[in-house]
This record gives structure tokens, sequence and C-alpha cells, in this order.
């Protein structure tokens, strides 16, 4: 009788320990999970050449700026990254042919726009996106995958509408 009320009072720890650190370990998993997604995407499409940092990018151009382009910032902001890595990324995907440069509001400004090199790209690489997205979640149910959804928009929103702590 004494192990079985070890084994109890060790879960019980174990249990407050965990559920102490839920929102550390669900950032965590978050985090594990999107590099192995994004080195999952870099191998399956490499032999077209595109990771899926410009993938997202592409993505982002023409969901955010349709015929009329979009601006770093705006595209930073989309993406949940910093502007300074926006402008390499694309500065290389501008010397690819991947987007065009185009005047913006005033002179200091420009906006980014698909090209149709990319446009090409974006019509062979959404399809094998879309399969290898439905390959990794086909054992979730569709109601999982909602809340799922739900969640992520939540964490997103939540993320959107913070400043990184200061140090």
């Amino acid at each position: 009788m004494k192990f079985n009320l070890t084994v109890i009072f060790i879960t019980v720890i174990i249990q407050t320990i965990d559920d102490e650190y839920l929102a550390s370990w669900i950032c965590t998993a978050l985090m594990r999970i999107g590099t192995r997604m994004a080195t999952g995407f870099d191998q399956h499409f490499a032999d077209l050449g595109i990771t899926q940092a410009q993938f997202r990018i592409l993505l982002a151009v023409w969901e955010q700026g349709g015929t009329e382009g979009v601006t770093p910032s705006v595209l930073a902001d989309h993406l949940l990254i910093e502007r300074g890595t926006i402008s390499v990324l694309t500065n290389r995907m501008v010397e690819r042919g991947w987007l065009a440069r185009q005047p913006g509001e005033n002179r200091r400004t420009y906006r980014l726009m698909l090209t149709s090199t990319s446009r090409q790209l974006l019509d062979k690489v959404i399809p094998r996106a879309v399969e290898l997205a439905d390959r990794t979640l086909s054992d979730i149910s569709p109601s999982q995958l909602l809340q799922m959804r739900a969640n992520l928009e939540l964490i997103e929103s939540r993320l959107r509408g913070h400043t990184p702590l200061e140090q």
C-alpha cells in the first residue's frame, strides 16, 4: 500500500508542476513545432528553390497587397517579424525576380508587388503546400482543427497587441 501512495503523491506533484508551467510549456511547444514545420517545408520544397520564409512573404504580398502592392512595414506587421528582417529577405527576392519595387506615397517609400515569375512559382508551390499541410494534420479531427485555429488566432491577436517585455 505504501508504494501506491508514493506513486500517487509523485503523480500529484508532477501534475502540479505541469499545471504551474503549462503556458510556458505550450509556448515552447509552439516554437519547437514552428521550427520543425519550417525545416520540413524547406526540405520538401528544396527542388523549387524556395524556403518557408520566402513562401510566407509571397503569400503575404499577395494577400495584403493585391494589385497595388504592400509596404515593407505592413508586410512586417502582418508576418509578426522585424522590419529589418523583411528588408533582408525581400532584397534577395527582388534580386531573384520574385518581387518588384514600385514607388510609394513619397520618394522614400516603396511598395512590394508580385512578379509574373513569383505568380508562376506560387502556382506550383501552393498545391504542394496544401497537400503537405493536409498530410501533417491528417490525424486531427475537423472539430479539433477548428478549435486549434480559434486558439491560435487568440494567441496571434494577443501577440499583435503587445510589445516585447522590456529588459
